[in-house]
């Protein structure tokens, strides 16, 4: 299947000779990005609420050097990883989902503050308080729209309900946006309906009631109950439109 791909789209270049590359160097890479997560994982778990104040300030800095080394490997293991889907002409696609997919559902899950990434990005001092979330998102757009997209649709519904409440930060949500759109361009159904409530748009001659746009049953991924202000909603309603309108321009999707 994915040699008739490669054969069909590049013809006598199918024999892609950076696949025995990735065969050789991808089991270094993906350590790596385990490695790095989990101990990012592990550190922004760590409450220091039990702490002395002096104690818990007197680690500040030292921990924050530390995050910043994380991220920046996490970022890189990413960014290597998205042009290898990019490059390898979907023979990619098992790698991603199998080895980086549960990598990135864990560096996007949330907590009873909503999604932990974002919240510490919103309360950090930083200029780049949000450069993972951000290098996550960029991650996913660059896969879904590289030659293993359509492999990964399966993946669409958890990690569009997982961007979901992304969509009403000031900071990420156009880049939530436009990797919404980069699933979307793949499989627009698996997200319309979630999009259409968050949206507060109603269903015409539907008898049901509508549940509220930003219903955290709709984006709570782990079902935990998850709140937003108002004027978070009006955001998310916002990007939610566009996302519809986007939809509305694309062409029939094959089933």
């Amino acid at each position: 299947k994915i040699g008739d791909f490669r054969t069909s789209q590049q013809g006598e270049s199918a024999s892609n000779p950076l696949l025995p590359a990735i065969a050789e160097l991808w089991p270094t890479i993906i350590r790596r990005l385990r490695a790095a997560s989990s101990a990012h994982i592990s550190s922004r778990k760590k409450s220091r609420h039990h702490l002395p104040i002096r104690h818990s300030m007197a680690k500040d800095q030292d921990q924050s050097k530390s995050q910043t080394s994380l991220e920046a490997v996490i970022s890189k293991c990413l960014e290597i990883t998205s042009q290898l889907c990019t490059l390898s002409d979907g023979f990619f696609s098992n790698r991603f989902e199998n080895d980086v997919y549960p990598i990135l559902a864990r560096l996007l899950e949330s907590d009873e503050r909503g999604n932990i990434l974002l919240e510490d990005g919103r309360h950090s001092h930083y200029a780049k308080r949000h450069s993972l979330l951000l290098s996550v998102l960029v991650c996913l757009k660059h896969t879904f729209e590289s030659s293993c997209g359509r492999d990964l649709a399966g993946l669409i519904p958890s990690c569009g309900s997982m961007i979901f409440p992304m969509l009403s930060d000031d900071h990420v949500g156009d880049a939530a946006v436009e990797t919404i759109k980069a699933m979307l361009k793949v499989d627009s159904d698996a997200l319309w309906r979630g999009l259409h409530k968050l949206s507060g748009r109603s269903f015409p001659r539907n008898p049901l009631r509508v549940v509220p746009p930003c219903s955290t049953e709709l984006v709570s991924p782990g079902g935990s109950k998850l709140g937003f202000d108002k004027d978070v909603c009006e955001t998310t309603k916002q990007n939610a439109e566009r996302l519809l309108d986007f939809i509305d321009t694309l062409s029939e999707q094959h089933l």
